[in-house]
């Protein structure tokens, strides 16, 4: 093409006249800011602390799946565990700024209630672990009633409001500060303890002490268990960070249930000190109920759910009356928004302007600048090639419309490869054919200025002016795809052809002439009628009985 259009275009700025090198530095610049984007986004890691509610164990293998996959990593941040310490509470640490972010339970609906600005990003666990261990006396019954020695990890209202269905108020039990050791419960220096059913049953299998695992499940009360929460500073002062963290810390979650053994594996080699294989194994395989994942999104928060547990605290006076779940839950949608994508978006759509920008231009400069006629690629002829002869074509001086039709035309079929190439004008008139073109349709006894050539459908019927594929390219003001066309020829036989019709248009945006290019076509099954076999000439000469040419519509203007 360019061979064609470099004279009028050398007055042509060379930032225009060089449009595909313009086209590749803006891809290499756009790929370039997108690197940059990607590149600050994992550079630019930043450090932030999970406070944990209790000691490394597979309760939280999706954060160190998380950390070990490097989720966290390509979310640019840089995350560190902080393990609950014995008489510490871990709240209070995500609140004095220790931790970013913390591992908490429902009891965060009570800090809330105390003016604590907490809120919950994730509800990891769709139900909760937490139960109370408690002793039998000499009759087997649990040891639990006023005066009774019970150790409570911090922020356990669950079990608290448990306690008060089951006629013991917290107030009249002797509280011990939670150890993370069940020592003290076999030695019977306390009467019950705050355990999780995901490991006690275990621990406890082979040790001679009678005892009753209590859980609120069992009284009705289906509590959420471990929930990933942060502070209301943090989403207003680091709204992309939560978002960044909460997305790496569920495919962690995700990750580690569907490689439990790898991630057994992993904890035994960070924290080798803790639980044997087989107890951590044992708690991945009852941690599966409780995240729930076969039936409820991972991490999914349901707010009638929440305010449903928050009634149940408000009936046994642990939260006021007119407390509002407004602000506590964490909403996705609300707070990322559409500028959690501008790092990548932004370059992107450079991308696409640069490219619309330049395909625009050049789109309006090729058609304004017509070649001279004697550097046309498609030869015109004034005779049709089937008058028998292909020798016989002379060439036709083309209007300035019809220079300008044969220039795009060659554009748009310039990647037919070795397909025939024809350009008609609207009434039939053969304007310009390529060297295959004259070579197959001198076979064919194609009428000369006509546009709806006599032609058979692949069922050997005779197409007529409601369908002809020229006609209907017309009427239709669209291509046409893969037609096929069945042109009589003077020995019998018929010429079947695949044809790809395409409309050129003028600068008024009407039909000044129609693109058409043709391959042999093998014959159709469903063919019906002696035509569509290849006679053998004979002696005497043949004329082909063509159908009765369909009337054909004038030139029709492109609606776009």
């Amino acid at each position: 093409m360019r061979r064609y259009l470099s004279p009028p275009l050398r007055r042509i700025p060379a930032f225009i006249r060089h449009w595909r090198l313009s086209l590749k530095f803006s891809l290499l610049l756009a790929s370039g800011l997108l690197a940059a984007a990607s590149s600050n986004a994992a550079q630019a890691s930043e450090t932030v602390t999970i406070q944990l509610k209790w000691l490394h164990q597979f309760q939280f293998a999706g954060y160190y799946a998380a950390q070990d996959q490097g989720y966290y990593r390509e979310a640019g941040l840089e995350v560190k565990l902080l393990e609950a310490r014995p008489g510490h509470d871990s709240l209070q640490a995500v609140m004095q700024g220790e931790a970013q972010y913390g591992i908490g339970n429902t009891a965060l609906l009570a800090a809330r209630a105390r003016g604590l600005p907490v809120v919950v990003l994730a509800s990891l666990y769709q139900h909760s672990a937490a139960a109370l261990l408690v002793r039998r006396d000499a009759g087997g019954k649990p040891h639990l009633g006023p005066n009774s020695r019970i150790m409570l990890a911090p922020n356990n209202e669950e079990l608290a409001l448990f306690l008060r269905k089951y006629g013991i108020p917290t107030e009249s039990l002797l509280p011990v500060a939670h150890n993370f050791s069940y020592g003290d419960l076999l030695d019977g220096n306390i009467d019950a303890m705050s355990v999780y059913t995901t490991e006690a049953p275990y621990i406890l299998e082979h040790s001679s002490l009678g005892y009753q695992i209590l859980t609120p499940r069992s009284q009705g009360d289906d509590f959420y268990g471990d929930v990933l929460y942060t502070t209301e500073s943090e989403l207003r002062d680091h709204p992309r960070r939560a978002a960044a963290l909460r997305a790496a810390t569920l495919r962690g979650w995700a990750y580690a249930m569907q490689h439990p053994d790898e991630l057994v594996d992993l904890i035994r080699a960070r924290y080798p000190q803790r639980h044997s294989r087989e107890l951590l194994l044992y708690e991945a395989q009852h941690i599966v109920p409780l995240l729930a994942q076969d039936s409820i999104e991972l991490g999914y928060s349901d707010p009638l759910r929440w305010q449903a547990i928050a009634d149940s605290y408000m009936a046994q006076g642990m939260l006021p009356e007119d407390f509002k779940l407004e602000g506590f839950l964490y909403q996705p949608e609300q707070q990322q928004g559409w500028r959690r994508h501008l790092p990548v978006l932004l370059p992107v759509l450079v991308l696409l302007l640069i490219a619309a920008l330049l395909w625009r231009m050049r789109h309006r400069l090729l058609p304004a600048h017509r070649p001279p006629h004697s550097e046309l690629p498609l030869a015109g002829t004034a005779t049709p090639p089937g008058s028998g002869s292909s020798s016989a074509a002379s060439p036709a001086t083309p209007t300035s419309s019809g220079v300008h039709a044969v220039a795009v035309s060659q554009r748009t079929l310039q990647d037919a490869g070795a397909d025939a190439l024809l350009l008609l004008d609207p009434d039939g008139k053969i304007r310009a054919a390529n060297p295959r073109a004259r070579q197959l349709l001198a076979q064919a006894a194609a009428p000369a200025g006509q546009l709806c050539w006599p032609a058979l459908r692949a069922d050997g019927s005779p197409y007529d002016a409601s369908n002809h594929p020229l006609q209907l390219a017309l009427l239709t003001a669209a291509p046409v795809t893969d037609a096929i066309i069945g042109l009589p020829t003077p020995a019998g036989s018929v010429l079947w052809l695949l044809a790809n019709i395409e409309l050129v248009a003028d600068e008024r945006r009407a039909v000044s002439a129609l693109a058409v290019s043709l391959r042999p076509a093998p014959v159709p099954a469903h063919a019906a009628g002696p035509a569509t076999a290849a006679a053998a000439p004979s002696s005497q000469p043949q004329t082909a009985a063509y159908p009765p040419p369909p009337h054909c519509a004038p030139q029709v203007p492109v609606d776009h």
